[in-house]
């Protein structure tokens, strides 16, 4: 299993005098310490402290007049209502927090690709999955807390009743799925344009850089913006009373 472990882990590792060691069946028995194993984990934790750290600034500095940082989460928090608001329609600013978390999450691990020493956590299968998975729960929970358990589970059953025994395992081997698909659209383009960015960098480092990284930027955006739209279509089909 081809690993290549970033260069801040590489670094911490150096500077904490972590032990190396073979880890059976993973990176061909290449000795690696635990940061730089777990390499993801590292960025995806850091990414996660990057998000806290600004959102708390830009709320502790509040301001009518609004600076170039607070006018980008004000854009960014419109952006999210506005996806809620077009495909929920009761009580979607609830779920506001939980879905600009998300976005705000995948997009700071998309970004670390394009810093130097950093790594995107996305472009690890391990990390989509846990943020496929908290999206599955959370929409799962609020259908059954918004419709009841009863009629939440009941409506996979299908319209007819004599059914039930082909559609019910069909409906929720489609809901299963999501995981799957949700979390291996992310990582799948993530890790590809990260791999395809890496060979380009390494062919031409002087020229091709900065259209690269401005690419990459873009790219994230887009990957953000699909799996945050995939959240709340989901999480809209789960709360919604018409089907």
């Amino acid at each position: 299993m081809e690993h290549h472990p970033s260069l801040l882990a590489q670094w911490l590792t150096q500077i904490l005098h972590l032990a190396r060691h073979a880890w059976p069946g993973f990176a061909h028995g290449e000795p690696l310490s635990v940061l730089e194993r777990y390499d993801h984990l590292l960025n995806a934790l850091l990414a996660a402290l990057v998000a806290m750290a600004i959102t708390t600034l830009v709320r502790k500095n509040l301001s009518r007049i609004p600076g170039p940082l607070q006018q980008v989460f004000e854009g960014v928090v419109e952006w999210v209502q506005g996806m809620i608001g077009d495909n929920i329609a009761h009580h979607g600013e609830r779920y506001l927090p939980f879905i600009g978390t998300m976005a705000l999450f995948v997009f700071f691990n998309n970004l670390f690709g394009l810093i130097p020493g950093l790594s995107p956590a996305t472009s690890n299968w391990n990390v989509t999955l846990g943020a496929a998975l908290v999206v599955f729960a959370y929409y799962n929970f609020h259908g059954m807390k918004e419709q009841g358990f009863g009629k939440y589970w009941a409506h996979f059953a299908g319209p007819i009743w004599w059914l039930m025994p082909l559609m019910f395992p069909l409906e929720i081997l489609g809901l299963l799925s999501r995981i799957l698909s949700h979390s291996l659209r992310l990582f799948g383009n993530i890790a590809g344009e990260h791999v395809v960015a890496g060979i380009f960098f390494g062919l031409m480092p002087l020229l091709l850089p900065v259209p690269m990284m401005v690419l990459g930027l873009f790219f994230g955006l887009i990957q953000t913006f699909v799996f945050t739209m995939l959240a709340v279509i989901y999480l809209s089909g789960a709360v919604s009373h018409e089907h």
